[in-house]
């Protein structure tokens, strides 16, 4: 087996060992006082307040803006999913998280989440000390490929909705359609 070959597979021994280990943990494993010391920044360069994760139902995603495929996809489906969800769509803040920090900018997340469909998506940027316990707390495998500013992120790929208590209550994989998600928000919304 060459080098290549192997280090694929490593990878997605990782992931697969995150996802089961991540599986197990009860949905209350979120330090809620980790959390709030937790640093991100918003699209406009102001600090969001940790009140942020307190007001709806947090649907995540981690990724980054260079990415070919999976995130573009994850997003565009968070968009359509609120779309459809329609009214019950204001119940649910979608947020798409950074796992590149070093070529997300502020304004360059700004930029990349409007090529989505809704308007119902914040971008956030979180500080490396930030990243590190948010990729230990969700079990996220990321190794950055490639030299240069033309590297990409190699990364897990789900989809986690908290409650407004920071309790994981759903996990989807990435790749989740816009209609399945949907159809899930609905039954985590308010009757």
């Amino acid at each position: 087996m060459d080098r290549s070959c192997l280090k694929k597979v490593t990878f997605v021994f990782l992931i697969l060992f995150n996802l089961i280990q991540y599986g197990c943990q009860s949905k209350a494993d979120i330090n809620r006082e980790v959390w709030n010391q937790l640093g991100f920044v918003k699209p406009n360069g102001e600090s969001l307040d940790p009140k942020f994760w307190s007001e709806k139902k947090s649907v995540l995603y981690f990724g980054f803006s260079h990415c070919p495929d999976m995130c573009p996809l994850a997003l565009t489906n968070f968009g359509r999913a609120s779309l459809i969800l329609g009214e019950k769509g204001k119940e649910f803040q979608f947020v798409f998280i950074t796992l590149d920090p070093e070529r997300d900018s502020p304004s360059t997340l700004e930029k990349y989440v409007q090529n989505f469909p809704s308007k119902n998506l914040t971008a956030l940027s979180p500080n490396v000390e930030s990243l590190e316990a948010l990729t230990k707390m969700f079990g996220i495998v990321k190794e950055k490929v490639g030299d240069g500013n033309s590297y990409r992120i190699d990364h897990s790929n789900f989809i986690y909705v908290l409650d407004e208590k920071l309790n994981t209550i759903k996990t989807f994989p990435g790749g989740v359609s816009a209609n399945a998600l949907a159809t899930e928000l609905r039954k985590l919304s308010v009757p």
